[in-house]
C-alpha cells in the first residue's frame, strides 16, 4: 500500500462513495476507482460495497480504514516533521482538565528546547485542540478526528473498552456547592439526603458528570433532582450560584479556587462523593508512533504537576 491507496481508501469511505470522493481529490472518477482495485488486490480482499446508494465498507474494509487513518495522520505528521514548528497533534480536552491539566502541559510544550534536553530531546510539535464534553469527545476518537482525548467515563476506565489505550491521568471528586450568602444550609456537615428538597443548577443531560451524578443519587436512593436550570460548562454553574439561594456540583479543583476567591461555598456534605478519574485515550497504535509517544509522556508529567498544585 502506497500514500496514494492509503489516501484513496480514506477518501472513498469519508465521502461515501467514489465519485464524490474523486470530486474531493480533484482526479477522474476513473483513476480513483483504479487506486481503489489496486488497494484491493493488494490487501487481497473487498474493502468497500458498491450500490447505487454509494460505497459502503465492509467488514474487513473497516479493520484497515482504522489502520489507513492513523497511517495517513502519521504521513500528515511527517510532512511537517522538518518545519520550525513541528507537527501537530489533535488534542480533544474536556473543561476541567483546560483549568488543571491544560496549564501544566503548554508550560511544557513551549518552553525553551534547551530545557528538556536528556529528556525529550529538539523534537518540536503543536497542538489544535478541542475543547468539548467527554461524549463528545468518545466519539470524535472514534472517527479519528482526535489523536487523544482528555476525557472522562461514568463507568472509568473499563468503560472504555479494548478498542483504545487508557491511561489514568489523576482522580478528582465532585463538589457542592452554594453562593457565600446563602445560610439555608448552615456551615456544618450537611447529610446528603438533605440536599434533596432542594433545587439545582445542574449540568446537561448530555454531559459525564450529569450521568455520574445520578448514578450516586440513584445509588442512594434519593428522590430525582429539582433542576431549574441545565448548563453546558461548571462555569455558568458556578456564575448562577454565587448569585442564586440554589446549590450545584462542580469539580473539586475549580470549587477551591472560587471558593478563594469568596464567590462560593463548599459544602460538607456526608457522605462524599466518589473520586473519578481524569484519563488519557487514544489508539493503541499511538504508543508506537515517535510523535504522539513524546506527547503521551508530556501529558503524563503535567498530570503529576497539576497533582501537587494546592
Amino acid at each position: 500500500m502506497q500514500r496514494r491507496h492509503i489516501e484513496a481508501v480514506v477518501a472513498i469511505a469519508d465521502h461515501g462513495s467514489v465519485h464524490r470522493a474523486a470530486a474531493a481529490l480533484g482526479m477522474p472518477q476513473p483513476a480513483l476507482s483504479r487506486l481503489l482495485a489496486e488497494a484491493e488486490a493488494r490487501l487481497g480482499g473487498r474493502l468497500f460495497d458498491r450500490s447505487v446508494h454509494g460505497s459502503k465498507p465492509t467488514l474487513q474494509g473497516r479493520t484497515v480504514l482504522a489502520q489507513a487513518r492513523f497511517a495517513l495522520h502519521s504521513m500528515q505528521r511527517l510532512d511537517h516533521a522538518m518545519d520550525a514548528s513541528g507537527p501537530v497533534v489533535r488534542l480533544g480536552c474536556i473543561p476541567r482538565a483546560m483549568h488543571t491539566l491544560m496549564p501544566q502541559l503548554l508550560t511544557r510544550l513551549y518552553r525553551p528546547a534547551a530545557q528538556d534536553a536528556g529528556r525529550y530531546g529538539q523534537r518540536a510539535m503543536r497542538i489544535s485542540v478541542v475543547e468539548d464534553s467527554s461524549m463528545r469527545l468518545f466519539a470524535a476518537l472514534r472517527e479519528e478526528a482526535l489523536d487523544f482525548a482528555v476525557m472522562r467515563h461514568e463507568s472509568g476506565p473499563s468503560g472504555i473498552g479494548k478498542e483504545f489505550a487508557v491511561e489514568r491521568l489523576y482522580d478528582e471528586r465532585p463538589l457542592i456547592v452554594c453562593g457565600r450568602a446563602n445560610t439555608a444550609l448552615g456551615n456544618g456537615p450537611v447529610a446528603l439526603a438533605d440536599l434533596a428538597d432542594h433545587e439545582w443548577i445542574l449540568p446537561s443531560s448530555q454531559t459525564t458528570s450529569r450521568a455520574m451524578l445520578e448514578r450516586f443519587w440513584a445509588r442512594h436512593r434519593l428522590p430525582a433532582l429539582r433542576s431549574v436550570i441545565e448548563t453546558r460548562t461548571f462555569e455558568s454553574n458556578l456564575g448562577l450560584v454565587a448569585e442564586t439561594p440554589f446549590i450545584s456540583v462542580v469539580p473539586e479543583f475549580i470549587a477551591r479556587r472560587y471558593e478563594r476567591l469568596g464567590l462560593v461555598r463548599v459544602l460538607d456534605v456526608r457522605p462524599a462523593f466518589p473520586a473519578n478519574p481524569v484519563m488519557l485515550v487514544c489508539s493503541h497504535e499511538a504508543r508506537g508512533d515517535e510523535v504522539l509517544d513524546l506527547f503521551r509522556r508530556m501529558v503524563h508529567e503535567a498530570a503529576r504537576g497539576a497533582r501537587k498544585k494546592p
